[in-house]
This record gives structure tokens, C-alpha cells and sequence, in this order.
């Protein structure tokens, strides 16, 4: 309780009452001993008939000092809700009860457009223009705590797309800074089915993605809704055969499929020979390349870390049927390939012809 507090309840407390009170007072009880004839008495526990001669008192100095007292009782309990409840701090925290004013913050807003969406049945690119508060400059530091796409208008956590995600940061505007265009993109083989509504969704900007505790620039969720339509672009799909096999973990896997969009491919694999807790601790990465008609060779994956590769982005995901076990490969490329001009695909050891 402040000082201010105390002053006024003690000068409320020691206002004298006049006598003109006390008159009116005998007045109405005379009233109502005419009005209601005398009742058999009852016991009076003291310490309840002190208590209500202390409201009627507490009552009374109240209307006489409430025109010349600038803060009324009530304003007292409204300036400490402490008090109200007739605690004061110190044993406010003895009893566990403790008092957390909140204070109203305002936050900056972010508005975000959806300037376009490229899809096929692996592959979302999505590319959002942001403009942040003015005291926002955006730099490639700069990214999202949570981001990525949703079945339905809105997120829902249960109908994310799986897949590897990327938010980066494509320009910044030249004329004003805290304007910034990104391509949020994902890789999965859980694609969302064509014609659905979809979102793609952004929860937090932040300056240090990187850091233990990142600093949040703007709080908040943000979903842009957009409809799911295939990139219309060709596709190559090649069924694995049992002579399709490639070395793998000191025996053989086999390919079950091969799929070759412009954005990015999948391998399906049959690595039953392989025992299920071997899998789990092993590096099951391959080396997988195209061969171009030019006679180059891109490679899409590689255990190589100074591989040149032209993925961006990938998965791998373990699944079973039956007695069979398969691993799927998941590559998102970098930049668009031209399939017509790909010829075979290297998988280790193996190649698989395209065409002819």
C-alpha cells in the first residue's frame, strides 16, 4: 500500500462524526423498533455485532466525508487490489498471493501478399511480398521462426505438409527497405491433393534464426490461402524392374521407382535386404546423378560434401508393405532442369536409361 493510501484511510478513520449523525442514527432505530414489535432475543455472538457496528460506522464516515475526502474509499481499493482484499504486501506474500499489474503493449504488424505459387505433385514454391514497420530494415539474416503449408484456409497442425522448408529471402526493395520479398518452397511426398485449398503460413519474424534465443522483431501468425493447381510441365516416371539393383550397405537394393519432374526427382528403393536395425544407424545416402544430353552429368546427391550437387533441398523417409521395406529419396533442385534433355539416371553404380 503507498503512502498516499494510508494517509487517507487514517484521516478516515479519525474524522469525528458529528453529533447531528448520532441524532439521525437513534432516530432510525427508534422507526424500526415502532414498525417491528420486539422478538424473543437471541444470542448475539460479539464478535458479529462488532462487526456491524464497525460497517454502520465505517458506513457513516463514508457519507459525511465522501464530499470533502477527493479519493473515496472505493477509488482506495481500485488503486490496490491488495488492499481490497485487506492484505497487506508483506503478508500478501506470507499467505501466496501476490499481485501482477499488466501493462497494455502495442506490437508492430507485418502485411504480407502472395505474389505467385508454382507446384507439382513434390514441389511448393511460394513467393510472398512482406512490408514490415518502418523501423525494419530486412537483410538475409532475417527469416521466420515457423513457416511452411497447410491443407485448408487455415493452419492446423495436423494437415501441415511434411518435407524439407526453406524461407529465404529473394530482394529487398531498393526505395524502402522494410519491403521484402521471399520464396518459402517445400519437398515432400505427401503433396496436397489438386484443386484443395491451401495455405501457406508464417509465425514469427525474427533477426537470428541461428541463435539459442532469437530476437523477435514481430510477434504473430499469418496465412495467405491459395488454391492448389499443378504445375502443368512434364514428367518422366520409370518402373523398377528386379535387374534394376545397386550396391547398398554390403548387399543390394532395388529400384521400385523413379520420378524426374523439372523442380525435382524421387527414387523409391527396396532395401529389404538390409535388416530393419541396421537402417536405423546407418548412412543410407547415395550418389545419385543425371546424365545430360550435352554429355554432362548433375549431380542431384552425393555423401560428398564438396559434391557440386543441384539439389536445394531434399527428404528421406523409411516406410514398409508387408515383408518389404522401402526408403524414398525426395530431391528439390536449386533451378528448373530441362527433363527432355536428360537421358538416364546414375544410382551408384546402376544406370537406368530415360529414353530410347
Amino acid at each position: 500500500m503507498t503512502e498516499f493510501d494510508k494517509n487517507i484511510q487514517k484521516k478516515i478513520k479519525e474524522m469525528p462524526i458529528p453529533d447531528s449523525y448520532h441524532e439521525k442514527v437513534k432516530e432510525v432505530l427508534k422507526k424500526i423498533e415502532e414498525d417491528n414489535p420486539p422478538v424473543a432475543k437471541k444470542k448475539r455472538h460479539p464478535v458479529k455485532a462488532a462487526a456491524v457496528i464497525f460497517v454502520i460506522l465505517l458506513a457513516g464516515s463514508l457519507a459525511f466525508s465522501a464530499t470533502r475526502a477527493k479519493a473515496g474509499f472505493m477509488e482506495l481499493f481500485t488503486q490496490n487490489l491488495l488492499s481490497f482484499l485487506g492484505l497487506e504486501p508483506d503478508s500478501s506474500k506470507e499467505l501466496g498471493i501476490e499481485s501482477q499489474k499488466q501493462e497494455a503493449v502495442s506490437k508492430p504488424d507485418l502485411m504480407i501478399e502472395l505474389e505467385e505459387v508454382v507446384m507439382d505433385a513434390q514441389n511448393i514454391y511460394a513467393v510472398v511480398k512482406i512490408t514490415a514497420p518502418p523501423g525494419i530494415e530486412f537483410n538475409e539474416s532475417m527469416s521466420f521462426d515457423y513457416f511452411g503449408f497447410c491443407e485448408g484456409t487455415n493452419f492446423n497442425a495436423s494437415q501441415v505438409v511434411a518435407g524439407a522448408r526453406s524461407c529465404e529471402l529473394l530482394e529487398v526493395s531498393k526505395e524502402k527497405k522494410n519491403v521484402a520479398t521471399f520464396v518459402v518452397n517445400v519437398v515432400t511426398d505427401e503433396q496436397i491433393p489438386e484443386g484443395k485449398e491451401a495455405c501457406v503460413f508464417f509465425k514469427d519474424l525474427i533477426a537470428d534464426p541461428t541463435e539459442t534465443e532469437p530476437n523477435v522483431l514481430v510477434e504473430g501468425m499469418w496465412t495467405l490461402n491459395f488454391m492448389a493447381e499443378y504445375t502443368k510441365s512434364q514428367d518422366i516416371t520409370i518402373e523398377g524392374t528386379s535387374d534394376m539393383s545397386y550396391p547398398f550397405l554390403d548387399t543390394t537394393a532395388t529400384v521400385k521407382k523413379i520420378k524426374l519432374l523439372p523442380l525435382g526427382m524421387t527414387l523409391k528403393a527396396d532395401v529389404s535386404n538390409v535388416p530393419r536395425e541396421d537402417l536405423g544407424i546407418s548412412d543410407t545416402r547415395l550418389t545419385i546423378r543425371l546424365k545430360m544430353a550435352d554429355g554432362s552429368k548433375l549431380i542431384v546427391q552425393s555423401p560428398d560434401p564438396d559434391a557440386k550437387e543441384i539439389t536445394s533441398s531434399g527428404s528421406m523417409a523409411e516406410s514398409e508393405k508387408g515383408d518389404r521395406t522401402y526408403l524414398k529419396y525426395v530431391s528439390q533442385f536449386e533451378k528448373a532442369v530441362d527433363i527432355n534433355q536428360v537421358l538416364g539416371v546414375y544410382i551408384e553404380d546402376l544406370y537406368v536409361p530415360v529414353r530410347g
